[in-house]
């Protein structure tokens, strides 16, 4: 392969590996001591025609790569080209154009990716990533398998219905090969959308990680998956982990995937107790408004019977009063007009019923004497 400063054609003859190491060797220049580096964590990389697959590569320790030249090459096309700041497109083979993207966001801490956007087959082979500070360079290599989706090979089958869960509960989403075969040996890879939830086998790929809401929730149960049965065990689920799942099984030469549905319900039994001691005081302050609303009216009411009672007793005042200005008063009116008067009138919460219609007796009487009176004054 070759590594120059200065861009190289995709159509240039490139040098062979040992050649440039021998030609670095001779100027001085070491190969390697100031830093090495690392290609993914799980290799080969699998992928299915028409996915797009990250190639991932990091520096150890790590430094800033954002001023340093970094390279992705298959044999003798380069793939991609990063120098001081700049990707340089004029340079990819032309199998590559207009197919990759740089993954830019880590280059400080020395992590980078680069994309390949929809792999074909022919995509499938050793690629090697060079970064290159000054006069020191480092590499590392790696194989890209990529797969084409042959259904005669094996299918993944999911439910045939929603996974229906409530709030708080464990929850198995499973997915299984057919015809059953060893899936142990294979990539499994569950998505929702396009976030990560779980890789088999473990490990984090740069640009492929796990989404923070999954992390430490879910379980692979292993002991099916000789038998072609892939099951995730899913952690207290919530109300926002609803959704559609995607359960992709990748092997060397083939790679399906199926869709599963979840819907967690919210669950109302946690909210239960509050609700009842939530009603038992809405009871409690209903209960107390009636009840002084009750006795308020019921006190109204008195209020209004003993002013209607006071009234009649002051109109008979007056027509006692009226009367005693037109004829003598007799001894027995006058005593009951100073008892009227008097600090001892008639109450109602004092005196019975009786008592009352009989001194009201002499009251009605007063207006009948007087017209007896008028009779003896003036004798038809």
């Amino acid at each position: 392969m070759k590594w120059n400063h200065q861009p190289a054609s995709s159509n240039s003859p490139a040098l062979p590996l040992y050649l440039t190491h021998f030609t670095l060797a001779l100027s001085g220049i070491p190969g390697s001591g100031t830093f090495t580096v690392s290609g993914p964590l799980v290799q080969p990389v699998l992928a299915c025609v028409g996915e797009d697959v990250q190639l991932p590569c990091h520096l150890s320790p790590k430094m800033d790569a954002r001023e340093m030249t970094v390279k992705w090459v298959r044999g003798s096309r380069v793939v991609h080209l990063y120098r001081r700041g700049q990707e340089l497109e004029k340079v990819q083979a032309p199998a590559f154009q207009g197919r990759t993207k740089m993954l830019r966001e880590d280059m400080a801490e020395g992590k980078v990716t680069v994309i390949i956007h929809q792999v074909l087959l022919s995509d499938t082979g050793r690629y090697t990533c060079y970064f290159q500070r000054g006069s020191f360079y480092n590499e590392t290599s790696f194989d890209l398998h990529v797969a084409e989706l042959k259904k005669e090979a094996f299918s993944v089958i999911g439910p045939a219905q929603p996974i229906q869960a409530q709030q708080g509960e464990n929850v198995t989403l499973s997915c299984e090969l057919s015809p059953r075969l060893d899936a142990c040996n294979m990539t499994v890879k569950w998505f929702r959308n396009q976030t990560l939830v779980f890789r088999y086998p473990n490990g984090e790929e740069p640009g492929e990680s796990q989404g923070t809401e999954f992390q430490g929730r879910l379980e692979l149960l292993k002991q099916d998956m000789a038998e072609g049965k892939i099951t995730l065990r899913f952690w207290q689920v919530q109300v926002s982990d609803s959704g559609p799942y995607t359960c992709r099984v990748q092997s060397p030469d083939n790679c399906d995937e199926a869709d599963i549905e979840l819907q967690v319900a919210e669950n109302l039994h946690g909210f239960q107790k509050p609700l009842t001691v939530t009603i038992g005081i809405l009871l409690v302050f209903l209960v107390s408004f009636l009840l002084i609303y009750f006795f308020r009216q019921r006190k109204l009411q008195r209020t209004k019977a003993e002013e209607f009672q006071s009234g009649q007793f002051q109109e008979q005042d007056r027509e006692v009063a009226e009367t005693s200005r037109d004829s003598p008063v007799s001894s027995e009116d006058l005593h009951l007009r100073q008892r009227l008067a008097s600090k001892e009138s008639i109450s109602l919460l004092e005196i019975q019923e009786g008592e009352v219609i009989c001194l009201l007796a002499p009251l009605r009487a007063v207006p009948r004497r007087k017209a007896e009176a008028g009779q003896h004054k003036n004798p038809t």
